[in-house]
């Protein structure tokens, strides 16, 4: 696929979204978070806006609003705070402990020293009027309804992809409801799953199988990359955490400039490609994953996967024990990977699980 950048989707990235998110903020489906993501588009407005041409004012001793040019107070939200004290050059957690009357005086203070002449509001313009954004002329905004409607276009043609199971509100135990589709004030994550088309795995012991999924995320705000990532699994849990997952292929862009526009549409292709291929493909991947060895000792294998993969020596070592325990063969790629992924669903610290993830999505494309 095109894009910029390394992915950071995890076998947790759905296991952070599914126990954090608030009930308002989850979808039982992809249709009802697009009709969400559309009601809200139709009702907000994108401007350009001269920098003298607005500042905060304090509502009350705890309240900020933003007042542009027609005199009209704008609430502020959480995040579109965080960027105006940005902008003023003041730090946002700071000014969220001063009285709103001091906040305001030192926001409008920055603001008077800006040398951007023109900055993008997004606002809301149900009442009250609420502005979720303050970004530059150059940030170029994808809409959360144009993606769910890709998705929902992928989801008529292939009815195999859907929400998986979840435990209902994050709580684990509860009743299992779709889950996997939220729709916040930054951002949207979009969560899938075929469960029909699943692949042989020779090495599973369960003889479970592999299945694809796919993970969309997009922030219409400026909090996060337009990114989407698919990947290979075994098992996703009611609480989100995938077992067996391993990176297939990714798309990230940042919004900045006309040519996310163009990168995300000139992707589609290959994005349709990789989440519509025929299963032959992938299991002919694997098979040679199964059968091509990193080397042909277990000393060989970890002084491959530590000069090549800089995994520590230590870990390379517990991913070695892991992956004898539960492979057949842990020093063919396809052993070693899923014993650096079962490290990784050991691993406490993110950037930690993140780090192996990502060595064991660099053996898998060496796979020849």
């Amino acid at each position: 696929m095109h894009g910029i950048g390394v992915s950071t989707v995890t076998a947790f990235t759905a296991h952070k979204e599914w126990a954090t998110r608030p009930p308002d903020e989850r979808f039982n489906s992809v249709q009802t978070l697009y009709e969400a993501a559309r009601t809200r588009r139709l009702r907000t407005e994108e401007r350009c806006i001269e920098t003298v041409d607005f500042g905060t004012e304090a509502v009350s001793d705890d309240v900020l609003a933003l007042r542009d040019a027609s005199g009209r107070p704008a609430a502020l939200t959480h995040w579109s705070f965080e960027q105006l004290a940005t902008i003023a050059g003041a730090p946002p957690k700071y000014l969220r402990t001063l009285p709103a009357p001091i906040a305001s005086a030192a926001i409008n203070h920055g603001l008077r020293r800006q040398r951007r002449d023109q900055h993008q509001l997004f606002r809301d313009q149900a009442a009250p009027w609420t502005v979720h954004a303050i970004t530059s002329p150059r940030y170029t905004r994808v809409h959360h309804d144009e993606l769910a409607s890709r998705v929902l276009d992928l989801m008529s043609v292939h009815p195999a992809w859907q929400l998986p199971l979840g435990y209902k509100d994050g709580v684990f135990g509860a009743e299992r409801v779709p889950s996997g589709a939220y729709l916040g004030d930054r951002d949207m994550f979009l969560f899938l799953v075929d469960g029909n088309r699943d692949l042989d795995d020779p090495t599973d012991r369960s003889q479970s199988g592999l299945f694809r999924g796919f993970i969309l995320r997009n922030s219409d705000v400026g909090a996060a990359a337009l990114t989407l990532d698919v990947f290979l699994f075994r098992v996703v849990c009611g609480n989100h955490i995938i077992w067996g997952f391993q990176h297939v292929a990714g798309f990230r862009r940042r919004h900045v400039g006309t040519s996310i526009q163009d990168a995300w549409n000139s992707s589609l292709a290959s994005v349709h490609e990789a989440l519509d291929a025929d299963p032959a493909h992938d299991r002919a991947m694997l098979l040679r994953a199964t059968t091509q060895e990193i080397a042909s000792t277990r000393d060989g294998v970890l002084d491959a996967v530590t000069q090549r993969l800089d995994v520590p020596q230590k870990q390379a070592a517990e991913a070695y024990t892991l992956a004898e325990q539960h492979e057949s063969n842990p020093r063919s790629v396809w052993g070693y990977v899923q014993g650096l992924t079962r490290l990784s669903q050991r691993t406490p610290w993110q950037d930690g699980r993140f780090a192996l993830d990502r060595a064991a999505s660099r053996l898998l494309t060496t796979v020849h």
